[in-house]
């Protein structure tokens, strides 16, 4: 024994110490692999890092909200079918009421007939005669009444207490068998009211009947039972037009009394657990496992008749066009994800570009050459870094600072045009335009608009090209005009007086639509009424004339001279042209406004 603890201490020693060795190596071999990813992230450009850091929480973004689409369309369909279905019921339901309403007539009509209590109070040692002329009363009664109710295609049996009995069925042929319609008779509690029995087989038809006691009203003695009965197709006429519906009318107690699978009439639902969870409602629907399929449960009582309608949507019958929405769903984020992977892309670039930059124009400086600088067009760590090298260049040469000046205002006057051709506001209006014509399926217009608006889009950042004709700064006005048509309707007309030599000339990328956009929105938004914009181009002494002009509400003219976007044509126009060129402001209050633009007529091939 002490050679065997020994023998096991060793043994755990020995384990301990190989485990002991196997942790460290494990926890030295993971530090590894970490010190290598850091080394690796360390060494990648930073154009490469930002790209990998941005790009999985833009996946992991797309993914959350496809999720949420997906789940967000799944409950819609469901929410749209629950609706339909209970309105559905809601018509079955008023049908049936209808039914138990005319029935209560019919009773009513027996209760109250003397021809009917006479009989039912004869003695049975009337006469052979009596007997025969009290039933014929009763017959013609029968008749008389069941003409006027012809519609419900019932049968009429009365079983009097006196032993009297008639059925008006030809299916009896006087063998009369009433001991389903007498088993209700122990159900019967209140005898003022009409009950309704379960379906049951009769002469080969599923069959319910009415019952009532019929009471002398003068005494309130019980004269017998009223049986009123309906073949199961009265119930199943209810709901046959209602295509895609699979109802079933079930009783208090379970019972199928109709469905349209002739098969389930008669049949019992009453242990089922969804059946037992709708009893205590009126009305409602609810997901439960049925038949051991998971399905969309509807019901709606019929108070005065004590019945429910019931009808089961399996959920792969429900959801069966959710294949088709979850591909849509999935080709649309991998669509968004690939557009975003181009976004982290471009804003890894946007971000590393200026870094990229200075580090050229360092190593230019390094070899000598100072009259390199390096563009601030941000105010951020990198800006500022990249300001403070200018300004230590500034200081080697004075004259590189002037040009470097100039060129800087040039710079700021194309940014500010640009960002008052497509503010976030306008942006805003027109999506929201296309989601509302989306949401009346105005396919045809959201179309158009999404056309008009990415062609605008593409004019509006392009920057490689500085001029472009007149005829293509004509047709980025179209669709500027008509995305803002879209939006006020009639507000204002646009009129065009185009001399067809101008068609060819050259303009400033982007001149006139900061100057429509203010004719617009300041001239003739705060107008009364409609207005009218009219554009005119002509050539004149080798000058081209663009003349703007609204009859809006006018403004002072130093007021108009100092809106952004106004300024920034005239800056543009002087930075490319020369001080002699420009554009003279006319304007009013309530008068309305022109603005007139010459700059030099330049052919396209010239």
């Amino acid at each position: 024994m002490k050679c065997f603890f020994s023998c096991g201490t060793i043994r755990k020693l020995y384990v301990d110490t190989f485990s002991r060795q196997q942790d460290e190596y494990d926890y030295s071999e993971r530090g590894e692999s970490a010190h290598l990813l850091t080394r690796m992230f360390n060494n990648m450009k930073i154009q490469n890092k930002l790209f990998v850091t941005i790009a999985p929480l833009f996946l992991i973004g797309v993914i959350a909200l496809t999720s949420v689409a997906y789940e967000a369309a799944k409950q819609s369909i469901v929410r749209q079918v629950r609706d339909s279905k209970q309105l559905l019921l809601q018509q079955v339901s008023e049908k049936l009421e209808s039914i138990n309403q005319s029935m209560l007539s019919v009773s009513n009509i027996y209760y109250l007939n003397p021809k009917v209590r006479d009989w039912l109070r004869s003695s049975p040692r009337s006469t052979e005669y009596e007997k025969y002329r009290a039933l014929k009363q009763v017959i013609e009664t029968v008749g008389d009444t069941g003409n006027y109710f012809e519609h419900l295609k019932y049968s009429t049996a009365f079983i009097g207490f006196n032993g009297a009995v008639y059925s008006s069925s030809s299916d009896e042929q006087g063998n009369y068998d009433f001991s389903e319609e007498l088993s209700m008779q122990e159900r019967i509690t209140d005898k003022n009211k009409m009950y309704w029995s379960d379906t049951y087989l009769h002469h080969g038809k599923n069959v319910f009947s009415a019952v009532r006691y019929l009471r002398d009203i003068y005494t309130g003695e019980d004269l017998g039972l009223l049986v009123l009965d309906f073949e199961e197709r009265l119930l199943f006429d209810a709901y046959k037009n209602l295509t895609g519906v699979q109802l079933m009318i079930v009783n208090d107690k379970g019972q199928i009394l109709s469905a349209r699978d002739e098969s389930l009439v008669g049949q019992s639902i009453g242990e089922e657990s969804y059946f037992l969870k709708l009893s205590p409602y009126t009305d409602g629907s609810f997901m439960a496992d049925a038949e051991g399929e998971n399905s969309l449960v509807t019901f709606r009582t019929v108070p005065q008749m004590n019945w429910f309608l019931i009808e089961r949507t399996p959920v792969s019958v429900l959801l069966q066009d959710m294949n088709q929405i979850r591909n849509l769903i999935m080709f649309a984020a991998i669509a968004i994800l690939i557009a975003l992977f181009a976004l982290s892309y471009y804003l890894s670039y946007r971000i590393s570009a200026p870094l990229k930059r200075l580090v050229g124009s360092m190593q230019q400086a390094q070899s000598g050459d100072f009259n390199v600088s390096v563009s601030v067009d941000r105010t951020d760590e990198i800006g500022l870094l990249m300001k403070k090298y200018n300004t230590m260049l500034s200081r080697i040469d004075q004259l590189l600072t002037q040009v470097q000046q100039e060129n800087e205002l040039k710079r700021s006057a194309e940014i500010q045009a640009l960002h008052s051709q497509i503010n976030p506001h306008f942006l805003y209006n027109t999506l929201n335009s296309i989601r509302w014509m989306a949401k009346t399926n105005n396919v045809a217009m959201v179309n158009r608009m999404i056309i008009s608006l990415v062609r605008l889009l593409r004019k509006s950042f392009r920057q490689d090209q500085e001029r472009i004709t007149f005829e293509e700064e004509l047709q980025f006005l179209s669709d500027y005009i008509f995305i803002q048509k879209v939006r006020y309707g009639d507000k204002f007309d646009v009129v065009f007086h185009i001399e067809e030599e101008v068609k060819s000339c050259l303009t400033l990328h982007l001149l006139l639509q900061p100057l429509l956009e203010n004719a617009i929105f300041h001239g003739i938004e705060p107008k009364d009424g409609n207005g009218l914009i009219t554009v005119s181009a002509w050539l004149s002494d080798d000058q081209l004339w663009i003349e703007i002009e609204d009859d809006g509400v006018g403004m002072d003219p130093d007021q108009g001279r100092r809106g952004l976007g106004i300024r920034s044509v005239e800056q543009r126009i002087k930075l490319h042209f020369g001080e002699q060129y420009g554009m003279k402001l006319e304007s009013s209050r309530g008068g309305g406004t022109k603005i007139t633009i010459r700059i030099p007529a330049i052919k396209q091939n010239s």
